[in-house]
């Protein structure tokens, strides 16, 4: 769930201020008094008020249809303008109704290649896309980007973003490949025209993105240090976008697994959002939040467990305790108190985030048993096996109970529980359980996994230690 943005007050007084003014001094139907109304509506979409921007829109769309008429083309820009608000709400229908409306109406004013009309079109298509409507996204997204090319030619600022769009419509589809070759091609357009700032990072953002989903790090490295290049050149060191690029590198250097780099970027960006938007900002604390986890990867748990606290805070404050942002974060850090060795503060951590979980979600959810695991984990580690053994033999019963008895999850933490009844001295519950899931494992893992030779030594041991046991009962008896 992303934070809502406070409301910059001074900008919103002024607008208000104008609306005002405009409505008393010229009435509430001159032009210059719906503009300011517009302007209004377009702010508290800006926030995040969704309500009432689609509140303020409405009533201006009433208005310019009772003044213009509804296949007036003011009356045109603002069904869009509607459109996009809805669907920022995520009413999806009324959006693509909403924007159907207004493409047919051009049509019928402008034709179907006017530019007006394409970028209606346009529009749709990118309701289209957000609605999950894949296939209707690309057929009218290719539509306008033939038109476009046409009259106007292949590079032609709106026919590269048809291009743009065009990409993002096929990886919706899944289609990563097609996206690439369009997202490849719109980017060098881009370039070719040396276009904006802000056209060529949002071209290069999601050619990355592309290769991203395809696991090709390396070349979604390479794209977005180039991008970096440019965006210090071109917007300087601590512009927002230069922010945004150094975030995307660090993640794409974890994902590649080279922890060392992704630190090196995520700390220029932390740094760079604390200068620029302060320490309590929501754009700081989700960098600081990836930040804490690049560290974890590279082993450097006190630097993440110090930042994560600074998560959780900031967090449990915006959110509340039980907010799956603060929730995670607590997580987060039991787990870098784990990895430093403050296994102690590691289960105070764990078991906090266990109760907020039983809370927010219930006893018996997945999230809560996956936490209650790894509190088990940390209890082994502090040698406390019998609280480990009773919360690992909890999560197994519970995920039985479910129906989950075969999955792998469940066998998992099958095979833990096992071993822990090896290591306490429960044979006889080690012997039952491992026997009951050898099958199952090797059939989830696979023979040679670890997962399955760790079960087969285990139940051998467990085996020895009963023979040994039997043979004393017997020489005593």
């Amino acid at each position: 769930m992303e934070a809502k943005k406070q409301r910059p007050e001074q900008e919103y007084l002024e607008l208000k201020k104008a609306y005002e003014k405009n409505r008393i001094m010229m009435g509430e139907d001159h032009p210059d008094t719906h503009a300011c109304l517009d302007r209004l509506a377009e702010y508290y979409d800006r926030i995040g008020d969704y309500d009432e921007a689609i509140e303020l829109e409405e009533e201006l769309l009433s208005k310019r249809n009772a003044l213009y008429g509804q296949n007036s083309e003011v009356s045109g820009d603002t069904y869009l303008r509607l459109a996009s608000f809805y669907a920022h709400r995520r009413e999806y229908p009324m959006a693509v109704r909403l924007g159907k409306h207004a493409l047919t109406q051009r049509i019928e004013m402008l034709g179907d290649s006017d530019p007006k009309t394409l970028k209606a079109a346009g529009r749709l298509a990118n309701l289209y896309a957000s609605a999950g409507m894949t296939e209707d996204a690309i057929k009218l997204g290719d539509a306008v980007l033939r038109k476009r090319e046409k009259t106007l030619g292949e590079k032609h600022h709106s026919s590269i973003v048809s291009r743009d769009n065009l990409g993002s419509y096929y990886a919706d589809a899944g289609d990563y490949r097609t996206a690439i070759q369009y997202g490849k091609e719109a980017l060098r357009r881009f370039h070719e025209i040396q276009d904006e700032p802000g056209a060529i990072l949002k071209c290069a953002n999601r050619l990355a993105g592309y290769y991203n989903a395809l696991k090709q790090y390396d070349d979604a490295i390479a794209v977005e240090r180039e991008v970096l290049s440019q965006m210090r050149e071109l917007q300087g060191e601590n512009h927002p976008d230069t922010i945004t690029v150094l975030n995307n590198l660090a993640l794409f250097y974890g994902r590649a697994h080279d922890a060392n780099r992704a630190v090196m970027y995520g700390v220029e960006a932390f740094e760079k959002c604390r200068n620029y938007y302060g320490d309590n900002h929501f754009e700081t604390w989700k960098t600081r939040r990836n930040l804490s986890q690049y560290y974890a990867k590279a082993g450097k748990y006190a630097l993440a467990a110090k930042l994560d606290r600074q998560n959780y805070e900031f967090a449990a404050k915006n959110y509340g305790e039980l907010a799956p942002e603060a929730i995670a974060a607590e997580l987060d850090l039991a787990n870098d108190l784990a990895g430093n060795g403050e296994l102690k503060n590691a289960i105070k951590a764990g078991e906090s985030a266990v109760t907020h979980l039983r809370e927010s979600v219930g006893f018996t959810d997945p999230s809560t048993l996956k936490a209650v695991t790894a509190l088990a984990g940390f209890y082994m580690e502090d040698g406390n096996t019998e609280e480990a053994v009773s919360l690992n033999r909890y999560v197994y019963e519970k995920r039985c109970e479910a129906g989950q008895a075969l999955e792998k999850e469940t066998l998992r933490v099958a095979c833990e529980l096992t071993e822990l009844y090896v290591r306490t001295g429960k044979i006889e519950e080690a012997l039952d359980l491992g026997n009951r899931i050898l099958d199952p494992v090797r059939l989830a893992y696979g023979k040679v996994n670890p997962m399955t030779t760790n079960l087969v030594n285990n139940l051998k041991d467990a085996l020895r230690e009963y023979d040994r046991t039997e043979k004393e009962k017997k020489s005593n008896g």
